[in-house]
């Protein structure tokens, strides 16, 4: 009984140390890492493959070292694509998404993004009244990661809207490239995947993105970008028919990570057998 109170002193000595070690790991954290805001629920599959995807590409071993994230997820947000193609009565999407963004950056957030690759088509004017916070723009990313890549022919696949806004021409312009894209028939079967299937949940599986990516392998395309984020919550393997497939929203939650400044894995890796595919054919033409 003489050894309790000096059991309780001994309680509270450590409570107090962990008390100080926890205030010191948060000061060491703020210091080097940014949080993150992400303008979620375009659409709500989309936000959450991002997240997942987040979490995977952080390189770290607990949960401590995880990044903050504030994610806002706006579902009711216009559809992108009806107000690009001016559709009747479609509204504009920019407005709510700017709100958003000013709602993300009050709350803390100095590293902003968005799932939707459409979205990046008026991403300037939605990005225009931040003071503190910046966007990471997927199609751009992702353009360079594809050109540090080695491919020489890409295809885009992604919704009618972001192919007429011009997003992947002036992303892959910027990196001295061209986007290709599927003929007629094909983009309607593009968007019936990302319409008729996954944002009406009845995608079954990646069967039908995957024979998308390989008619544009055999179309003689070295390179494939997921360019809808729709596609990307499907998934697909990162090598078909030969061909790198590069999925923005991966690109996205990658640099995400290293722009907050936290470990990341290497996303590069995932492409490696690719690239030994178009070493093995360069050889056999040379």
């Amino acid at each position: 009984m003489r050894r309790a109170p000096r059991l309780r002193g001994a309680r509270r000595a450590y409570a107090c140390l962990r008390r100080r070690r926890r205030a010191e790991a948060a000061k060491a954290r703020e210091a080097c890492m940014e949080e993150l805001g992400v303008i979620g629920g375009l659409g709500p599959a989309a936000t959450a493959r991002l997240m997942e995807r987040v979490v995977f590409f952080t390189d770290v071993a607990r949960d401590q070292d995880h990044l903050d994230v504030t994610v806002l997820n706006r579902p009711w947000i216009p559809d992108r694509t009806s107000y690009l193609m001016r559709k009747r009565g479609a509204v504009s999407f920019v407005d709510p998404m700017r709100d958003a963004a000013l709602e993300l950056e009050a709350c803390g957030c100095t590293v902003l993004c968005t799932p939707c690759n459409t979205a990046h088509a008026r991403l300037d004017d939605i990005a225009a009244p931040l003071e503190t916070a910046r966007f990471v723009h997927m199609p751009r990313e992702t353009a360079r990661l594809v050109a540090e890549l080695g491919a020489k022919r890409v295809a885009v696949l992604g919704t009618d809207g972001t192919r007429a806004a011009g997003v992947y021409d002036e992303a892959f312009a910027a990196v001295g490239m061209s986007a290709v894209y599927p003929d007629e028939e094909r983009q309607r079967e593009v968007m019936s995947t990302i319409y008729d299937e996954v944002k009406a949940g009845r995608c079954d599986g990646p069967g039908h993105v995957e024979a998308l990516c390989a008619a544009m392998a055999w179309d003689g395309c070295d390179g494939i970008v997921l360019g809808c984020t729709e596609l990307s919550a499907v998934g697909c393997a990162p090598i078909v028919a030969g061909a790198a497939v590069v999925d923005a929203l991966d690109v996205l939650a990658w640099r995400c990570v290293r722009e907050c400044g936290a470990p990341a894995r290497d996303l590069k890796a995932r492409f490696a057998d690719a690239a030994c595919v178009r070493q093995s054919a360069s050889d056999v033409v040379g």
